[in-house]
């Protein structure tokens, strides 16, 4: 038969119609009368022109001799259904009459050389679901064989919806239930055989030792358990579905009590983080509070030393400058030394000492400063002041915690860093303490 290129694509335009219900269909389709079947067309073909199906739904192909004896009385009344695939013609339905056919014509009737069929034009996926559609349930199937048909039938789905644009509605899996006449459940356990089962377990359920239950149970275990049961039915042990099951159900068992062991573990791991974070949290803040009162304390120091400054520095520091050069000048015993003379030696000697003025004696020394700033009499230079502890015995005192310090210098260079450290302190009295008593520090 040959074709005209408006043939041609009269048959591509069919194909892009074939639809989900052709597919359901295509059982009924197969033995309607020539003139109610739709877009099929009528040929004469050899019967050794016409493929068969790689893998049929159901492969025994009994009573062939039957057939053929009955085509002979009277006739084949339903031609057999054929795809043609990429030119090639391969059965859709009817694999027993093209069979029976090829028997009659293998012992002399030449009648069977050319025999009618009905064709359409066709894609792979197409081909192999109206296959499986209208071989589905024309004989009775093993529980393997339906196994193996949902397996089939899906993947055939997936390829029509992706290479011919097959338009799926729904669940895959009710679709698949439906074209096959069955449940939706069943359907669900024999793809959780065909995704989950082993192959000891699968070649147990071809042979006809497991059914579909079993096998769907067995399928939940893991491989070395699966390849265990499928050893002890093929050694003839008769295991239940039950007892599979059972199994099943402890081994569920243990997962969640592992699982929720692993939970609590993860729980008390995050409370403990959490607490932690908590903690250090807690220290952060009381560290940044205890900033905070130090800086608080600063300012206050700073504060008092500002306005110091701002009233007086100048004044000040010359005077300082000037007592500390009479003092470092003066051949005046110290049994006779004035106030001004023990302050300028005093304030030397506190700078020896600087790391360990506490806050409180620091505040007094602010204080002293102030006072000095705004005196309510003058006072009076009448000598040594009452009390003053002997200048030998402190020098002597101030010698000894300098050697501890690893301090070599000589005297004459002590008295003179002295005086020039007390005048770096009122020189910079607007500076922070803190800087204030590290620099004295060094001297």
């Amino acid at each position: 038969m040959q074709e005209t290129a408006g043939n041609k694509e009269s048959e591509v335009k069919d194909m892009a119609k074939f639809g989900i219900n052709d597919i359901l269909n295509a059982k009924s389709k197969a033995g309607t009368a020539a003139g109610t079947v739709d877009k099929y067309t009528e040929i004469y073909l050899s019967p050794y022109e016409v493929k068969a199906a790689d893998e049929n739904t159901h492969q025994n192909l009994e009573g062939i001799e039957e057939l053929a004896d009955s085509f002979l009385h009277v006739g084949q009344e339903q031609p057999t259904v054929l795809a043609r695939v990429n030119g090639e013609f391969r059965i859709i339905d009817g694999h027993r009459r093209n069979a029976a056919n090829i028997f009659n014509l293998e012992r002399g009737h030449k009648e069977y050389e050319k025999v009618l069929y009905r064709y359409k034009d066709m894609s792979e996926a197409m081909y192999e679901l109206s296959l499986l559609a209208g071989n589905g349930y024309t004989q009775p199937l093993t529980a393997y064989e339906k196994t193996r048909l949902v397996e089939r039938t899906k993947a055939a789905l997936i390829r029509a919806k992706e290479e011919d644009g097959l338009e799926i509605q729904g669940k895959m899996r009710d679709l698949i239930a439906a074209m096959l006449n069955e449940s939706s459940t069943n359907v669900a356990r024999m793809e959780s055989i065909n995704n989950n089962a082993t192959p000891e377990v699968k070649e147990q359920l071809k042979n006809g030792n497991m059914g579909i239950t079993a096998a769907y149970e067995a399928a939940k275990l893991p491989p070395e358990e699966q390849r265990a049961i499928a050893n002890q039915v093929a050694a003839g042990e008769d295991i239940r579905a039950k007892e599979i099951a059972l199994k099943v159900a402890e081994k569920t068992a243990a997962k969640a009590a592992a699982d929720a062991e692993e939970a609590q573990h993860d729980y008390e791991k995050q409370q403990e983080e959490t607490e932690k974070e908590i903690e250090k949290a807690e220290r952060k803040q009381a560290e940044a509070e205890e900033k905070a009162r130090a800086a608080e304390i600063a300012a206050q120091h700073a504060k008092v030393m500002r306005e110091w400054v701002k009233e007086s520095v100048s004044a000040a520091t010359k005077a300082a400058a000037d007592a500390v050069l009479k003092v470092s000048e003066t051949d005046t015993p110290q049994k006779d030394w004035n106030n001004t003379e023990w302050v300028v030696f005093t304030a030397r000697a506190i700078m020896q000492q600087a790391d360990k003025v506490s806050e409180d004696d620091l505040y007094l020394l602010h204080d002293i400063m102030m006072r000095c700033q705004h005196p309510e009499e003058p006072i009076a230079d009448d000598g040594q002041i009452e009390g003053q502890q002997d200048i030998e015995t402190w020098q002597q005192e101030l010698v000894a915690a300098e050697s501890e310090a690893g301090n070599e210098q000589t005297a004459a260079e002590k008295e003179e860093e002295g005086a020039a450290a007390y005048n770096y302190f009122r020189l910079q009295g607007s500076s922070q303490s803190r800087r204030i008593r590290e620099d004295a520090q060094e001297y």
